[in-house]
């Protein structure tokens, strides 16, 4: 996989090859971790192992849930700086909380799996599993809905494959993810019932009314499924989608009817997203390659534990069909470790194993690589930490304003995995209120906008119109237009105070009003300041 990301940001002749490289990279690191951990559940024994793994991560979700239950009673507030608190929102340290009970979901399995193989007491498993799920019903995710119906699905093959050994393992699975969708209609009334006074909105409440169809999700499903059919093979390249999904319209009235001020960077669907980026060849390899190294786990002879692995990683993949999970490293990571403590597949062959020089020589190679990987992460931290000394505002005085310049210029050209993110921040530096540009605007900006085009893209264009390209200018002033409707009183300010751009004027005038017809409760259209009288 890290070799197709390399080559395909080649053959595609990607804007940000560096942007690939630092996925490819991450993948190598990430093998390298899952030839480790293989390495250790042969020396130590997969089933303790795996036992090990379950325990860290019930530990995790102890902590985790802990600082959920300080969230939803406001304690959390007392610990600005250290706990995340927005009131009314129980995220744990994830953020979203869609993550938080994803994460505990985990946390749910493994408790149960721990009781399956008499690793944790009926009692202390279940106690565990109710906090966990009582937890999860705060967070108000919808997703964990769809973990149910997952492990439906899952529970009765697992006892399938792994035969009578399996039926504890899935009884204890089967009653964990009976406590959890019971929780989802009964621990907040019992909440309320005790106080009124704390009140989150639970995932059985948010379903009412809920559908894809219509929907931001739905629309960008649409347009994932569009962008795959025009590069059916290799796709646009990794990060192609915020780009493609602007350009993409399919929307009723020609603008964006939902969260009209938000760049969306995913479809919220990895395997749609992956078809759109990666094309079929990619999408192929990377689940055709998950399949081929999670195989053993099917294995009657590695049950029960490969039974507890594939949930857990059914969790994920169920989470990633509405959105992207696997894109934060946090969860990828522990992705990743699922795979690597998964059982070896048995094989007929008596070949012994260690007996070959490639085995001897195999950890002195891991080791040199990994001292290699981590000399490249120290120096790129530190190209990083130069990034952000020369980031955050425009300084006032001329002489930092231009090392500030100076430094993201030079760490745009001197550090590829850098290079979006130095352009970008260049981009702050721009004001379209400015009769004219620095030489270095349009080559900046019109990488770094068009790579991802936020709401402040529209700068390409006034830095566009400034170079001459007046048509390439309106162009993309439309489709701002459209993905930001709710944009278009800042877009005009420039256009209309000033002018410098007058060739854009009717085009704004046009789309606004067009605009305003959709959605009436829109801001007026602004009007053109009056030109200043020519001096004969």
């Amino acid at each position: 996989m890290a070799i197709f990301w390399a080559i395909q940001a080649r053959w595609l002749n990607l804007t940000y090859a560096g942007m690939s490289d630092m996925v490819s990279w991450t993948f190598m690191v990430l093998a390298l971790m899952c030839w480790a951990c293989r390495g250790w559940t042969e020396h130590l024994g997969t089933e303790q192992a795996v036992s090990l793994l379950a325990s860290v991560i019930v530990a995790g979700c102890v902590v985790q849930a802990a600082i959920g239950w300080l969230q939803y009673t406001g304690l959390a507030s007392h610990f600005s700086g250290y706990l995340m608190y927005r009131k009314g929102i129980v995220e744990g340290q994830l953020a979203q909380r869609n993550h938080f009970a994803h994460y505990l979901m985990w946390g749910v399995l493994c408790s149960a799996w721990l009781w399956s193989q008499r690793r944790l007491s009926a009692g202390i498993a279940s106690a565990l599993v109710l906090f966990f799920a009582a937890t999860i019903s705060l967070t108000g995710s919808r997703t964990v809905f769809a973990y149910i119906l997952m492990l439906t699905a899952w529970l009765p093959i697992y006892r399938i494959i792994g035969g009578r050994e399996s039926t504890r393992p899935v009884i204890g699975l089967a009653l964990a993810a009976f406590v959890v969708l019971v929780s989802q209609y009964a621990v907040e009334p019992m909440l309320n019932w005790i106080s009124s006074t704390n009140q989150v909105q639970t995932a059985a409440e948010r379903m009412v009314g809920s559908q894809i169809e219509g929907s931001g999700r739905g629309y960008e499903w649409r347009k994932a499924w569009q962008i795959f059919l025009s590069a059916p093979l290799f796709g646009y390249g990794w990060g192609s989608y915020s780009l493609y999904g602007f350009l993409e319209n399919v929307y009723p009235t020609g603008f964006r009817p939902y969260e009209n001020n938000v760049l969306f960077t995913h479809s919220h669907n990895s395997f749609l997203n992956l078809l759109a980026e990666m094309g079929l060849v990619g999408t192929t390899l990377i689940l055709g390659g998950l399949a081929w190294a999670v195989k053993g786990s099917l294995q009657r002879i590695n049950q029960p534990v490969g039974g507890l692995l594939i949930a857990l990683m059914g969790i994920s993949l169920v989470h990633s069909a509405l959105e992207y999970p696997l894109w934060y490293i946090y969860f990828l990571s522990a992705f990743t470790l699922f795979i690597g403590f998964s059982p070896a597949p048995q094989t007929k062959s008596n070949r012994p194993k260690g007996q070959s020089s490639l085995h001897f020589l195999l950890p002195y190679v891991a080791a040199l690589f990994a001292v290699f990987i981590a000399i490249g992460i120290l120096r790129l931290a530190s190209a990083y930490q130069e990034l952000r000394q020369f980031s955050g505002n425009p300084e006032t005085l001329p002489t930092k304003r231009t090392q500030q310049i100076v430094g993201l210029l030079r760490i745009a050209k001197t550090e590829p995995m850098l290079r979006h993110y130095a352009q970008f921040q260049l981009s702050s530096f721009i004001n379209p209120n400015d009769a004219t540009q620095p030489e270095w605007a349009e080559e900046a900006l019109r990488e770094a906008l068009q790579y991802r085009p936020y709401a402040n893209a529209y700068k390409y264009a006034f830095v566009a119109y400034q170079a001459g390209h007046i048509e390439e200018a309106r162009d993309w002033m439309r489709l701002m237009y459209h993905y930001y409707p709710a944009k278009m009183p800042a877009y005009a300010a420039p256009i209309m105070n000033t002018n410098h751009y007058l060739e854009l004027r009717d085009d704004y005038t046009r789309t606004c009003q067009a605009y305003r017809q959709v959605v009436p409760s829109a801001p007026l259209c602004a009007e053109a300041l009056p030109l200043p009288m020519r001096v004969k």
